[in-house]
């Protein structure tokens, strides 16, 4: 490392040295000084562009012929930095070929060295993403939606590493022991820990949701809190997006200590009926009711045939109607096509109900009424109640008028 170190230090003093011999060449002195250091950010301001996109833009080109597609992205990544590193080394040079007091030098290297350890850890940041996509191997046997997840997941964690580990090599060159200051944090780490519980389970139960595949994003889930389709799995919450449009962002932690229903998960959708036939159908008629529902079922190809049951059954003797219980699953898991199969297919037993000549039952009452009133009692009983009636309005009329 050290002979490394040597020969960096000994190829800088042979630029500057030439850099000065240029300076002395134009005329020495301060204004000569200053022109050479002006040239010399000009042209490195200006090869900045054939290093990023020339060099680095070539072997980009060679990486896409190649299919190395993780390659190119790092490359595309790294541009940038490259072009702000480049500057960095002009203004670095233009300054040791001027002559600045020693403070001035020390407080321009000083702002200089902190934006090249910037520089470097954003170059290291920027290339976290591509490299990402080597993490999908692993994350792919979690399958294909959660690698995605996996993915933003390391590249959240990797980039906050990485913004640490700027913030610490900053803190060392700005002479600050940084050392003495993570054991000032060790000793509050108990109470930092007590207070930030609900951050780490939350973290835990991140990995969690990832580790046993709860869902993905995509997903439709169900939980005794909310039901919607998940759009976002962070370090700290889940972002769900209701069926009424709303966002709701649930801890991770209560996720996972609640029941959690993927619907998303279901390898048939199922479908659920009940059919009431009018109690004058006669038996011969509910037995090809019942056939022909079969035989329909049996011969539709969006009605799963294996590995799920498939029962057409009279149920009970209902209230108003003779009950026919269907249920079934169809091949599909997609709530739209579902529905087009379950509109489908009411029409279809409606069909083969009415082609058998039966109908539909529907609710109703009966009233058995035990005798009549005699009809002469009550002529008599309506004619007396129409004389009471006269007779009260004679009575009253005189009064009126007194």
């Amino acid at each position: 490392m050290e002979e490394v170190t040597s020969g960096f230090e000994d190829l800088n003093d042979k630029v500057v040295a030439k850099f000065t011999d240029w300076a002395d060449m134009v005329g020495g002195g301060d204004i000569g000084r200053a022109i050479v250091a002006i040239v010399i950010l000009l042209f490195f301001i200006t090869i900045r562009k054939f290093l990023a996109h020339g060099v680095v833009g070539g072997i980009r080109r060679l990486a896409d012929q190649h299919k190395h597609q993780t390659m190119a992205m790092i490359l595309d990544a790294l541009q940038t930095p490259i072009e702000v590193f480049v500057v960095l080394l002009g203004i670095y040079f233009s300054v040791e070929v001027m002559e600045f007091s020693d403070k001035t030098d020390a407080a321009i290297f000083n702002v200089l060295r902190v934006f090249v350890i910037a520089t470097i850890f954003w170059a290291f940041y920027r290339v976290v993403e591509p490299l990402a996509l080597g993490f999908n191997t692993f994350a792919g046997r979690f399958g294909a939606g959660l690698a995605d997840d996996l993915r933003q997941f390391f590249i959240r964690c990797v980039r906050t590493l990485v913004v640490v580990l700027a913030g610490v090599a900053l803190l060392e060159d700005w002479g600050i022991d940084v050392s003495a200051f993570l054991g000032g944090l060790g000793l509050a780490g108990m109470a930092v820990a007590l207070a930030a519980k609900d951050s780490v389970a939350n973290v835990f139960g991140g990995l969690t949701i990832f580790a046993d595949k709860l869902f993905k994003r995509g997903d439709w889930i169900e939980t005794p809190h909310f039901e919607g389709v998940v759009e976002f799995v962070g370090l700290r919450a889940t972002k769900v997006r209701t069926f009424s449009k709303a966002m709701v962002v649930m801890p991770n932690a209560e996720i996972v200590d609640s029941p959690v229903i993927n619907w998303s998960r279901m390898t048939h959708r199922r479908i659920k009926m009940v059919i009431g036939v009018e109690y004058r159908t006669s038996a011969d008629q509910i037995e090809k009711i019942i056939e022909r529902l079969r035989n329909f079922l049996q011969q539709d190809e969006d009605v799963a045939q294996e590995d799920v049951p498939q029962m057409v059954h009279l149920a009970d003797f209902g209230s108003s109607s003779i009950n026919i219980d269907l249920y079934y699953f169809t091949n599909t898991t997609d709530w739209q096509e579902w529905r087009d199969i379950r509109n489908r297919h009411i029409i279809a037993f409606k069909r083969i109900i009415e082609e058998e000549g039966a109908s539909f039952a529907f609710p109703s009452q009966s009233l058995y009424v035990e005798s009549m009133p005699d009809m002469k009692m009550s002529r008599a009983s309506a004619n007396q109640d129409d004389q009471n009636k006269h007779q009260n309005q004679r009575q009253q009329t005189p009064e009126k008028m007194g």
